[in-house]
């Protein structure tokens, strides 16, 4: 289960059609949607958490002749999530939605159009499957 939020700028009247938060009951192991903003279309988009960070395994040498596997986790560089501090006027007061240990801000929040910190995190509904 998961629900939706709409992003609206108070300011500037920015709107997006509703993000799905989380995952559902039948896909909630490869479904984690999440609201982040793409810095190439300046759009906020709903992207996939699981999609996010990738492993890759690197071959690193250790003296001359032995390899030894390294993981090393990426990052998808055009999204910025909306969980990330840089997104957001931290102020105790505001309230959250929260989701899988991710937190997101329900006012406060940076606005791709006038570059200001007035977008507003409306309730969407709750989704089922």
């Amino acid at each position: 289960m998961g629900f939706t939020i709409i992003p609206i700028c108070k300011k500037c009247g920015y709107q997006t059609k509703a993000v799905s938060v989380g995952g559902g009951k039948l896909n909630h192991r490869t479904q984690c949607g999440a609201p982040a903003l793409n810095t190439e279309s300046n759009e906020i988009e709903e992207i996939n958490l699981y999609n996010y960070k990738s492993s890759v395994i690197v071959k690193r040498r250790i003296l001359y002749l032995f390899y030894r596997n390294v993981t090393v986790e990426k990052t998808d560089d055009r999204y910025i999530p909306y969980y990330e501090p840089k997104m957001f006027v931290n102020d105790k007061k505001i309230g959250n939605h929260h989701w899988n240990n991710k937190y997101y801000k329900k006012s406060k929040n940076f606005c791709p159009k006038c570059k200001s910190f007035n977008l507003d995190f409306a309730d969407g509904g709750i989704w089922f499957d």
